[in-house]
């Protein structure tokens, strides 16, 4: 219980790390592109989708992936624009809670997914404006990559 407390707010100041200054169509051919590249690099098979205003600006389905990664990249994004959170905060939370975001929330199953590989997409004059997700991977590491393919973009752009 403790090791997911810690985990939930190793998130939290992530996430408040991880902020853009500005976000455009560009932006988000880099940093999907860099995503992929790093999956590509590690072997990994993933899809990438990254929304502004739910609005797809990149997408990538690698080879090894399914239709069934597309869905969970839409279910794990409707999470983050529902809770403002990443999806794998949320999945962290419901484990803590011993619940499921259908139990807690009223929220359909086939609409929303607590399970990490969605980063909110946060803009400093804005706050949560959109989603940079990832499917095909442990949530863990869904999530992870992403992160750090921000950090990496928002290091070099300071």
């Amino acid at each position: 219980m403790e090791e997911i407390l810690n985990k939930i707010e190793e998130l939290k100041k992530q996430q408040k790390q991880l902020v853009f200054q500005e976000f455009s169509e560009e932006t988000a051919w880099r940093i999907g592109s860099r995503i992929r590249e790093r999956a590509a690099e590690k072997q990994y098979s993933v899809a990438v989708s990254i929304t502004l205003g739910r609005k797809c600006l990149f997408y990538c389905s690698m080879p090894g992936t399914a239709p069934i990664n597309d869905d969970w990249i839409r279910r794990k994004e409707n999470t983050v624009y529902k809770f403002h959170k990443s999806s794998y905060e949320m999945s962290l939370y419901m484990q803590l809670k011993q619940d499921n975001l259908s139990g807690r929330y009223g929220l359909d199953r086939a609409d929303y997914a607590a399970a990490g590989g969605a980063v909110p997409l946060i803009l400093k004059s804005v706050g949560v404006a959109g989603a940079i997700s990832v499917s095909g991977m442990s949530e863990d590491e869904d999530h992870e990559l992403i992160a750090g393919v921000i950090k990496d973009y928002l290091s070099a752009k300071r």
